[in-house]
């Protein structure tokens, strides 16, 4: 007997699309499953490309709000979604319900109403990122986010995650909940495997020092541009920073040698980026899961990472270390990376255990408790 699962992800950012498109399709494939999905889209991040083998019956889109007030409410009470999950629990009987993408704004819902063992929850931020704050309002929303997903966690009993370290603090906190570890999943969508757009503000860039995701605090791009500009030898190789997000300008200081390209960096761009660079630098402060690991692997290039535990439990053939928040250490180890001939992977084998089908489809089945 297929188990049914209806799959929600109400967050349409850059990094929570293919995480949640990934697992949706890779379970939908598995006689196991029989799954549904309701996503929301935005005006401009959208699921329909990522699961576009889905038909109207499995598949459920909500828009995202364009006027500024109705975004607002919708963070604090989404009408539509609520809805569409009460009339889908009732239209297709699901035998679980999986919040996949942190789904913060459903945390009031959860609070008025009765929760049933057959709903699951994805944890991704047990604890929070730095973040930098632009003004009280900005502010008072990231807490109510914060709050919204420790409601989650504490109402909803069975609890997912991606990260070793989180899934043993879990296991602590909540002893009489039903506790599982999911592996993350790759990011690699067909259209990076098969992208075949230049990125514009390389056209005559290659053998770059590369970073790569969307620019936050916690993810030590300061520390890497400080590292890079204490070192004469690094700067023989161009440093890209790129990703949307703080653009650094007061620590790049106009230099010809850093490249920061500050926008949304489409899937089919992602090969030519990363094809071009030298190897990848992920220089975070901190981090609970994070998929960018999975990029860097597939395209067979050497990692230099930080010593954060999410980074330690992945670790691959193609991965150096680094001690977290450590200048020093990391401008020596770029240098010595600079001085190896030959920055590919060979061994491909990495990327297929961590990240291939079968391994993400029986963790889900662990996760179900399906024979």
């Amino acid at each position: 007997m297929r188990i049914r699962i209806l799959f929600i992800a109400s967050d349409y950012s850059s990094g929570m699309i293919p995480f949640a498109s990934t697992i949706i399709n890779m379970l939908s494939k598995n006689d196991s499953f029989d799954v549904f999905a309701l996503v929301v889209n935005s005006e401009h991040n959208s699921y329909v490309e990522a699961l576009k083998g889905f038909d109207d019956n499995h598949l459920v889109q909500i828009s995202y709000p364009k006027s500024k007030w109705k975004k607002l409410f919708y963070k604090f009470y989404p009408v539509s979604i609520v809805k569409k999950i009460m009339e889908l629990d009732k239209e297709i009987k699901p035998d679980i319900i999986h919040l996949l993408t942190g789904d913060f704004a459903l945390a009031p819902f959860f609070i008025s109403h009765k929760v049933t063992d057959k709903w699951y929850y994805t944890v991704h931020d047990l604890h929070p990122h730095e973040v930098s704050y632009n003004g009280l309002i900005q502010t008072m929303l990231q807490k109510y986010i914060e709050w919204g997903y420790e409601k989650l966690r504490d109402k909803i009993n069975n609890l997912t995650t991606s990260s070793q370290t989180q899934y043993g603090e879990l296991k602590s906190m909540y002893p009489n909940k039903h506790i599982g570890f999911t592996h993350f999943p790759s990011l690699i969508t067909e259209q990076i495997k098969e992208g075949n757009k230049q990125v514009a503000e390389l056209e005559e860039e290659q053998d770059y020092i590369l970073f790569f995701g969307r620019v936050d605090k916690y993810k030590g791009v300061d520390l890497l541009i400080r590292a890079y500009l204490n070192s004469e030898k690094l700067q023989s190789h161009k440093l890209v920073i790129a990703g949307k997000g703080l653009d650094f300008s007061n620590l790049i200081n106009d230099n010809a040698n850093i490249i920061r390209i500050n926008r949304f960096i489409h899937d089919l761009e992602i090969k030519d980026l990363f094809s071009k660079a030298l190897f990848v630098v992920y220089p975070y402060k901190s981090a609970t899961m994070s998929g960018v690991l999975s990029i860097a692997c597939y395209f067979k290039k050497i990692v230099l990472l930080s010593s954060i535990p999410f980074f330690i439990e992945n670790k691959m053939s193609s991965s150096v270390f680094f001690e977290c928040c450590n200048i020093g250490d990391m401008r020596e180890k770029m240098e010595c990376l600079l001085e190896i001939s030959n920055f590919t992977i060979t061994n491909d084998k990495n990327y297929e255990e961590l990240y291939s089908e079968k391994t993400l489809v029986n963790d889900y089945k662990n996760l179900y408790e399906i024979k």
